[in-house]
């Protein structure tokens, strides 16, 4: 039988995991307390000290027994790695069959964590943790290394295959004008290789229009995308996905998943919906087009999809306007 005491502690890590992580999308802290009325032992991991320190001192507070701790502190071991991968699935748990979370894309900048077997665990440019394979990750020939443009479709590059959208890299002429104005762009990515691609390809970091968020996303549907849980890319993507490699053409690193995308930017009345708004609703994000059209990655549709709020209009669905939950806008035109 359980303890009281050990009982008590086991509530008490559970209380500190809401209070130091409560999305355990993007913090590490996985605990468990374990012994008797003698002595409580913490064992697991968690991401940085403080969380530790105060994980242990409530754990002390709430039982009557010593407390040990044999919990590993991430923090001052990571590394900064990046991917030679065209996609990189990021796993939620350190198994090839777990669930796809999302994606990282070639030469993007990750944190690198702690090993368990083939995986190992990262931080992805959105701050999204979770596991990727091991022998995919590599060190970049620069930890301090600032990207200047993104692309914005997926570009022939010279390498195995052709760099999706949403793809960092440095340009390695002074002169750029920036956006599509160039003919063709020099360009270095984190991994160490150039390319020479067209300049309607590339899109600076700067913050950019409102306008370029709507066109990148109708690239997908161009590219006649399906949907695709935790996908990233031209071959699959998910709402949420779309929406994040779409505002990564503009300067703008949206978080990861959609309920945490509308906490981003400020409320917009539906009735005034601009180009590159965004519209949520239960569990899915949408962008506008303007007035009542909106394109989306749609799980129903299994694809990249434009619909409409307007209920006169063929493309018109009436679950998703009358749960529109709310409109913000995150970049002013």
């Amino acid at each position: 039988m359980t303890s009281d005491n050990l009982e008590q502690a086991r509530v008490a890590v559970d209380r500190a995991r809401v209070l130091l992580a409560p999305d355990r999308r993007t913090t590490v802290f996985d605990v468990s307390a374990t012994g008797d009325d003698g002595a409580i032992t913490l064992e697991g991991v968690v991401e940085r000290s403080d969380q530790h320190d105060r994980l242990v001192e409530a754990v002390d507070r709430a039982v009557a027994s010593e407390v040990q701790s044999s919990v590993t502190v991430l923090e001052g071991t990571e590394t900064t790695d990046t991917t030679s991968e065209r996609v990189l699935p990021i796993r939620g748990s350190p198994d090839a069959e777990a669930e796809q979370v999302t994606q990282v894309l070639y030469g993007a900048q990750l944190t690198a964590y702690d090993v368990d077997g083939a995986f190992r665990r990262v931080r992805t440019p959105d701050g999204y943790v979770g596991w990727a394979r091991n022998d995919c990750l590599e060190c970049p020939d620069e930890s301090e290394w600032t990207p200047t443009a993104v692309t914005v479709a997926p570009v022939d590059t010279g390498l195995e295959f052709a760099v999706p959208a949403g793809v960092s890299c440095r340009v390695l002429e002074e002169a750029w004008p920036g956006g599509s104005k160039a003919e063709t762009v020099d360009v270095q990515f984190r991994t160490g290789e150039t390319a020479t691609i067209p300049g309607p390809f590339l899109q600076s970091t700067a913050l950019g229009d409102p306008a370029t968020v709507v066109e990148t996303a109708k690239r997908f549907l161009e590219a006649e995308t399906p949907y695709e849980w935790g996908g990233m890319t031209e071959t699959g993507i998910d709402c949420s996905g779309l929406v994040w490699i779409a505002y990564r053409a503009v300067g703008v690193t949206m978080p990861r998943d959609a309920d945490q995308q509308r906490a981003i930017g400020t409320d917009v009345d539906r009735e005034e919906l601009a180009p590159g708004d965004l519209l949520f609703f239960p569990g899915h994000v949408a962008i506008s087009l303007g007035g009542p059209r909106y394109i989306h990655a749609y799980g129903s549709a299994a694809a990249v999809t434009i619909n409409s709020l307007d209920p006169t209009a063929d493309n018109y669905v009436e679950s998703l306007e009358g749960g529109l939950e709310k409109t913000t806008r995150v970049i002013d035109a």
